[in-house]
């Protein structure tokens, strides 16, 4: 009998995919200008606070949060159902864009994925965390340690954007930061939810 994949797998696999070759398409066709968070233009253009998160700064800029994604969604297939993976991806952008209208006013445009992408790390983390026990636990707990790690220490803890030679333009460290909260905030969410299912269950 042939095996057949679970179909969150196969749903967030093909779902990644989609993403992936939308924020490629994005960069080859230079729809970087009317998609890119611009602060100035949020109340005019309010898909902004979505798009920009999945426009990016080049094709090499593209590639690598490309990547990304797909390493993560594969990562935690068997963490997140489809449906939360979808949840986090298409969700966190309008939030972490909120969050840089109201807290960095310094931040004029954005453009890229990796805030995005902290937040479904770290919402990954928190899920198989909740759902872990005993022994099992230490392995998401060092994840997640690891993660925050990371995260701080990269930190210019002021409204700097320090700049990244191989972009050949200033980074935001502080999405990274703010992806991971919201990301933290989700996880919780999904793992109440998940809580709140099981109770129900007869």
């Amino acid at each position: 009998m042939d095996f057949k994949p679970p179909p969150t797998r196969m749903v967030s696999n093909s779902g990644a995919t989609i993403l992936v070759v939308l924020i490629l398409l994005v960069e080859f066709l230079l729809w970087g200008d009317a998609l890119e968070y611009r602060r100035a233009l949020l109340l005019s253009n309010p898909w902004r606070l979505f798009t920009g998160h999945f426009a990016h700064l080049s094709l090499m800029h593209a590639m690598v949060n490309a990547v990304a994604l797909l390493l993560l969604t594969q990562l935690f297939s068997d963490r997140l159902r489809a449906w939360e993976q979808w949840a986090v991806l298409l969700g966190t952008p309008v939030i972490i864009s909120l969050v840089f209208w109201i807290a960095m006013p310094g931040l004029i445009w954005y453009r890229g994925l990796s805030g995005v992408l902290h937040a479904f790390y770290f919402a990954g983390c928190v899920v198989w965390l909740m759902a872990s026990s005993g022994r099992a636990r230490w392995l998401p707990i060092a994840a997640l340690a690891g993660g925050t790690i990371k995260v701080l220490f990269e930190q210019p803890w002021s409204e700097t954007f320090p700049w990244a030679n191989w972009l050949g333009a200033p980074v935001v460290p502080q999405a990274h930061l703010i992806g991971a909260l919201v990301g933290t905030a989700a996880g919780l969410l999904l793992a109440a939810r998940r809580k709140k299912q099981q109770a129900e269950q007869p």
